[in-house]
């Protein structure tokens, strides 16, 4: 495969689609882009078949369905943050201890907790942000021919991946999308998942 620019951009706008769907609920403008673009069908192939998605009108889709879906699946029964799956005491570590900030630290990325409404800089929507955001400054590398910073700036993805979202991810998203009560977030919890485990490959070919 050749990886130019559009290959890239096409890597950046699935995390940062994923960061978004799994950071915080759907409001209606997010809405109103899943349903306007045909192509996220592809990504989300059971949205299809279920009759609630054209059927109701948007605010009571929302309020009765996806978003007590998310409640439920990254608030109450789940965990989205690496610390409780990687440390001993299955505790999230919500200081300046936290394995991610480092890396953070090392691009000059800051967690905007207000924004977000995380307790931990290693929620995985914060993580997939960060892979976004890396990505993007791959592609402002790539256009200005500056070799050694893609190679740099791949080599942060790479090993972000490796030290962090590889692995935690498949044992949060697996349970994701068997807990999840709507298409959107099944088939969010099966793709995103594919995806990661595709790019991981990709990164260390």
């Amino acid at each position: 495969m050749t990886y130019d620019i559009e290959t890239a951009q096409k890597r950046a706008n699935y995390y940062a689609l994923f960061s978004r769907l799994l950071l915080q609920e759907v409001d209606g403008e997010l809405l109103k882009q899943l349903k306007d673009n045909e192509s996220i069908y592809e990504l989300f192939p059971n949205l299809k078949e279920w009759s609630l998605w054209s059927e109701l009108p948007d605010s009571e889709l929302i309020n009765e369905h996806l978003n007590v879906d998310f409640t439920n699946l990254s608030l109450l029964h789940l965990v989205p943050y690496e610390t409780f799956y990687t440390r001993e005491d299955g505790q999230v570590e919500t200081g300046g201890a936290n394995p991610v900030t480092d890396f953070y630290h090392e691009f000059g990325f800051k967690v905007e907790f207000n924004r977000a409404r995380v307790v931990s800089p290693d929620h995985i929507g914060i993580e997939l942000e960060f892979m976004f955001k890396l990505i993007e400054a791959e592609i402002e590398a790539m256009k200005n021919s500056d070799d050694s910073g893609v190679k740099e700036i791949q080599r942060i993805q790479r090993e972000f991946m490796k030290r962090h979202l590889i692995n935690w991810v498949a044992l949060y998203l697996i349970n994701f999308k068997y807990e999840a009560r709507t298409p959107l977030y099944h088939d969010l919890g099966e793709n995103s998942l594919g995806f990661l485990l595709e790019d991981s490959e990709f990164l260390n070919s």
